[in-house]
């Protein structure tokens, strides 16, 4: 007889107060796809501060959490808006001495995950050895470290593996019990999301278990790494989720142009961020009409 199923359900202002001051946070998606927006306009709306963040790499949502103070790290590989420019926020709070940047490759970025998923101290990478990062990183000491193999006596670059407090996730789909399907890239979320010591997953909908397990090749994070869900409908808005929606192009440009100054960031905050009660206000704010228009059509998936 199976036993009673864990229910591991709640609302994204709750999952947002289980975060801390100062925590460390591995921060899913990739790009444009599936970043935990509707996550990162709530740590503002909450107020949080000093946080730390591990990315490959991320968009609008870093850059939003960078403009409100909420962080004070990175450690990541790049931050832009793809093929706009560079976060505007982001460059305005390292030039004011409020955000410090610790720069990685992106394969190292995506082995510290896989290392911390695995429960290892580092990784080895050959491929830093080829970059200035190793000899000119300003953080002291350098967390790159070149090493003679034990058994070729080659040299070997090591990156220290990652164990955030917690993993920030969006998905396609999840159930109550936290099986997560990704549809699409997937990026470094499985191994992010196994590296936390605790895991939050938003997904733009909760389904049944009998239909992820009519489709297991899709579960990239079993339930076993999940500690918290979180259903989030349009939760990467004004990103994308593959087979859900597309990018709304239009809103990430506006973002772009209206926050290279700081007034306009704060107008932008104020319109979109904290002048909305939640995530479902900021959902009206931006409109049916405009969001059915950037529903996916199949079969394209965007």
């Amino acid at each position: 007889m199976e036993g009673e199923v864990e229910d591991k359900r709640i609302t994204l202002e709750e999952a947002v107060k289980l975060v801390p001051d100062g925590a460390h946070l591995f921060w899913g998606g990739f790009g444009f796809q599936r970043p935990p927006m509707a996550f990162a306009h709530e740590l503002v709306r909450q107020g949080k501060r000093n946080l730390t963040i591990y990315t490959c790499g991320s968009e609008i949502d870093i850059d939003i959490l960078a403009g409100a103070r909420v962080v004070s790290k990175f450690e990541l590989a790049f931050f832009a808006i793809e093929g706009i420019g560079l976060a505007p926020n982001i460059q305005r709070r390292i030039r004011d001495g409020s955000v410090q940047i610790e720069d990685y490759t992106n394969l190292a970025m995506a082995l510290r995950f896989l290392g911390g998923a695995l429960g290892v101290p580092f990784m080895p990478i050959k491929s830093m050895l080829g970059t200035d990062l190793v000899t000119r990183s300003k953080f002291k000491p350098n967390k790159v470290k070149v090493i003679e193999c034990p058994f070729t006596g080659e040299k070997v670059a090591l990156v220290p593996s990652v164990n955030p407090d917690f993993s920030i996730v969006h998905v396609s789909r999840v159930d109550r019990e936290g099986n997560a399907q990704i549809d699409g890239i997937k990026g470094e979320d499985s191994e992010g999301a196994r590296a936390g010591k605790k895991t939050i997953v938003l997904a733009e909908e909760i389904v049944d278990t009998e239909f992820i397990r009519s489709n297991p090749d899709l579960t990239v994070i079993p339930n076993i790494y999940v500690t918290y869900v979180v259903e989030c409908p349009w939760g990467s808005y004004p990103m994308m989720v593959y087979n859900y929606y597309d990018y709304d192009m239009e809103h990430i440009r506006m973002y772009y142009q209206q926050c290279k100054t700081e007034e306009g960031w704060q107008k932008y905050c104020e319109e979109y961020i904290t002048g909305v009660e939640n995530h479902m206000e900021f959902l009206k704010k931006i409109g049916l009409e405009r969001l059915l228009k950037l529903k996916a059509r199949k079969p394209l998936g965007y």
